[in-house]
């Protein structure tokens, strides 16, 4: 059987649940989700931007585990270029360090993705790649799954983590105590890990959320997710839209709402996004009814298009493409 096959196969027989980063792919590009998930051929680095906000999230919420979270390394992460040149010298050789990788691995990888060669000499190929700062990133490679950060930007990030915990109204939002009271009609939960299956989907989905809490007294659910941007917080809507956190935020409700008991099926859910820009601008946007509304109309449509990719088994292109939605 291809080695292909076999993999999708064996992806079939899993029982799969969409995460944000999955579903937002597989809308993104089905051959990338293809890729990703089926074949389980990706780069387990995070891209930049939610590396660094994963990083302020967890100098904020849980510092005690940043490093076993994060490998903090000395100098600068490498370009996007030297990370694909780093991937692809790791199907080619067992080296545990990048100093001890042969000069033929570096400029096969190099040739094969057309980089640096308008250089004429070999060696001043071979020294782009083969320097101590895209050492760490090699080691991450072969022997760790945590995400690399260098101290640029740990320093960044350190700045906004503080920002935000001196913010009290962000901060507030946040708040995981509840009273002594024993009949507290609050309950709290942060960094909550929820998965469900969906009745009429052959997946399902999970996820973590950043912070919830149910109020049995007021009946209403309130959501709140810490974001980064690097635009300015008046062009949030535009991020929103840019990088699909509607989706994410649609998973998350429906999540909740799988998990809540049957008492709580009626309550209101609030949902907020807290924000910090590249300017530490921090400010709170309290998504409305409508909106919300809005959004679970167009994720009810996305998993409908999930459901006939992974139905048919055809990844080849998006939806609206294979449905010859699409015209000019």
């Amino acid at each position: 059987m291809n080695r292909d096959f076999q993999k999708e196969d064996e992806f079939y027989k899993k029982d799969f649940r969409f995460s944000y980063s999955s579903l937002n792919k597989l809308l993104f590009s089905p051959t990338l989700f293809y890729k990703d998930y089926i074949l389980f051929d990706r780069e387990l680095q995070t891209d930049k931007h939610l590396v660094e906000g994963k990083l302020v999230h967890c100098l904020v919420f849980e510092p005690e585990n940043l490093t076993s979270k994060f490998n903090i390394v000395p100098g600068k992460s490498p370009s996007d270029n030297i990370r694909k040149v780093l991937k692809d010298m790791s199907f080619y050789t067992d080296a545990k360090t990048l100093a001890a990788c042969d000069d033929e691995t570096i400029l096969e990888s190099l040739k094969n993705l057309n980089l640096f060669q308008s250089l004429k000499a070999d060696e001043s190929r071979i020294a782009k790649v083969r320097t101590e700062d895209n050492e760490p990133y090699w080691k991450f490679l072969n022997n760790s799954n945590v995400d690399v950060v260098d101290q640029d930007t740990l320093s960044k990030c350190t700045d906004k983590a503080n920002v935000i915990k001196e913010n009290k109204d962000v901060m507030s939002l946040f708040e995981n105590k509840s009273t002594d009271f024993d009949l507290d009609p609050v309950e709290i939960f942060a960094e909550q890990y929820l998965t469900c299956k969906l009745n009429d989907k052959p997946f399902g989905l999970h996820g973590y959320i950043d912070f919830y809490k149910i109020d049995s007294e007021k009946k209403e659910v309130t959501i709140c997710d810490l974001k980064t941007t690097a635009k300015g917080i008046a062009k949030f809507a535009d991020t929103v839209d840019y990088y699909n956190y509607w989706l994410q935020a649609s998973i998350y409700i429906k999540l909740l709402i799988e998990n809540l008991t049957e008492e709580q099926q009626d309550y209101n859910i609030i949902f907020k996004f807290a924000v910090i820009d590249n300017y530490n601008q921090v400010y709170v946007f309290d998504v409305t009814d409508n909106t919300l509304a809005n959004w679970g109309v167009a994720f009810n449509a996305v998993l409908n298009q999930a459901e006939y990719h992974y139905k048919e088994k055809n990844f080849s292109l998006p939806y609206e493409f294979l449905a010859e939605t699409v015209k000019l």
